[in-house]
């Protein structure tokens, strides 16, 4: 595993191009993301919704967390040394509850 490939993947300075695949929304989503932990197999994020991951009622984006869920599994992949994270084919989300702006979800 090489724990600095994955903070590099999701500094909040990354480029499109720092992040294997990603478009300027991955980028735009992902800065923010605070990595607290990488070990192998295993990534531990946080961060704040701001507002601009929200909608004008102040609401996390369905789509921003689908954004972060794909990412954010892709740093898994890299934790696992696994070189390449692929293509998400399907991703499936429950949304439960709503996060507001200033909540750390």
């Amino acid at each position: 595993m090489d724990p600095e490939a994955v903070r590099r993947t999701l500094d909040p300075t990354a480029s499109p191009e720092d992040i294997s695949g990603s478009t300027p929304y991955d980028a735009f989503v992902i800065s923010g993301v605070r990595l607290d932990s990488a070990e192998h197999g295993r990534v531990l994020c946080s961060f704040v919704v701001t507002p601009r991951h929200a909608s004008s009622q102040g609401y996390l984006l369905s789509g921003v967390t689908a954004t972060l869920a794909d990412q954010l599994g892709s740093a898994v992949f890299f934790s696992s040394g696994v070189g390449t994270s692929g293509v998400s084919l399907e991703i499936s989300l429950s949304y439960v509850d709503t996060a507001t702006v200033g909540a750390e979800p």
